[in-house]
C-alpha cells in the first residue's frame, strides 16, 4: 500500500489519508529542551465504512478542539458512530466526554471492563469486545486482537483486513519525540533512518516493564500475530504511520532489547 509521497519541498499535515477513507489525526505534545522544541506524537485514526465510521484512540484532551475541527470537516456532516479506545488511558481515551456531546449516539466499543468508573451511567452506550470481535462498518470492519504490547492489561489492537492496518497503540513508538514539522511524516519519509534508541522513549518509560521481561516473549507473538494477520500500515499511538512494517519491527525488537540489557 502506497501512501502519496508529499511534494517536493512541502511536509505533510494532519489530518492525512493513509489508506482509502483512513485518516490520520494527531495533536503533538510540545517538550521545551534547553537547545530546542521537540514534539511528542499523539495519534488517532478514522475509518470510514460505507454505514459506520469508527475512530480508533482519541488523542488527548489538550488537543480537543483541533480535534474537532479536523473530525468534523472529514466527517462532512456523517456521524461518529463507533470510538474504539485501545485502553483506558488520557491519550487514548481523554476526549470520549466532548464526543458524545456532539455524536449522543455514538457507542464505546472494546474492552470496557473499568468504563462504568470513567462514565457512570453510560453502560448502554457500551459494546464489549474480545479478541477476534468485529465492527462492521459496511464493506470493511475493524477487528479486534489480543493487544502482544501493552501497559494496561484491558488493551485491544485494532485491525483492518482489507487495507491490512494494524493500529497498536503503545508498541511501535519510534519517534516519540520528534522534529517540529515531521508530525505527519510516514516511517520512510523522515530525513533519517529510524534506529532502536529512537524508541527508548515509551519502551523506557510507558513499557517500563520490558526491562524486567526477556525480549522473546515479546517478539515472537508478535511475529506470530503479523503473520497470521498480514500487515501493510502498522498506525502506532505515539508515532508516525510504520510503512516498512517488516524493517520496523526489527528496530523495536532491537529497541526492547536494548532496554533488558
Amino acid at each position: 500500500m502506497n501512501i502519496q509521497a508529499p511534494a517536493r519541498h512541502k511536509l505533510p499535515t494532519l489530518p492525512r489519508e493513509i489508506a482509502p477513507n483512513t485518516f490520520w489525526f494527531g495533536c503533538c505534545l510540545e517538550v521545551h529542551q534547553p537547545t530546542k522544541i521537540v514534539h511528542n506524537h499523539n495519534a488517532s485514526y478514522l475509518l470510514i465504512g460505507a454505514d459506520a465510521t469508527v475512530l480508533v484512540d482519541t488523542g488527548m484532551p489538550y488537543g480537543w478542539l483541533k480535534l474537532k475541527d479536523e473530525l468534523l470537516q472529514v466527517l462532512n456532516g456523517r456521524p461518529l458512530d463507533y470510538i474504539f479506545p485501545t485502553h483506558p488511558e488520557a491519550p487514548h481515551m481523554g476526549n470520549i466526554g466532548p464526543l458524545m456531546e456532539i455524536f449522543p449516539d455514538m457507542k464505546i466499543a472494546g474492552d470496557l471492563r473499568n468504563y462504568h468508573l470513567y462514565y457512570p451511567g453510560w453502560e448502554d452506550k457500551f459494546i464489549t469486545m474480545r479478541a477476534g470481535d468485529s465492527l462492521d462498518l459496511g464493506g470493511r470492519r475493524l477487528m479486534a486482537l489480543h493487544a502482544v504490547i501493552h501497559d494496561i492489561p484491558n488493551t485491544l489492537w485494532g485491525y483492518e483486513p482489507d487495507q491490512q492496518i494494524l493500529f497498536v497503540s503503545d508498541a511501535y513508538p519510534y519517534t516519540h519525540d520528534h522534529e517540529v514539522g515531521e508530525c505527519a511524516l510516514t516511517s520512510e519519509e523522515l530525513p533519517y533512518k529510524v534506529k532502536p534508541e529512537d524508541t527508548s522513549t515509551v519502551i523506557g518509560f510507558a513499557l517500563s516493564w520490558a526491562r524486567h521481561v526477556d525480549a522473546d516473549k515479546v517478539i515472537v507473538p508478535l511475529r506470530k500475530l503479523l503473520r497470521d494477520y498480514p500487515v501493510r500500515l502498522i498506525a502506532p499511538a505515539h508515532g508516525g504511520v510504520i510503512t516498512n512494517p517488516d524493517e520496523l519491527t526489527d528496530v523495536f525488537e532491537q529497541g526492547l532489547r536494548k532496554v533488558r540489557l
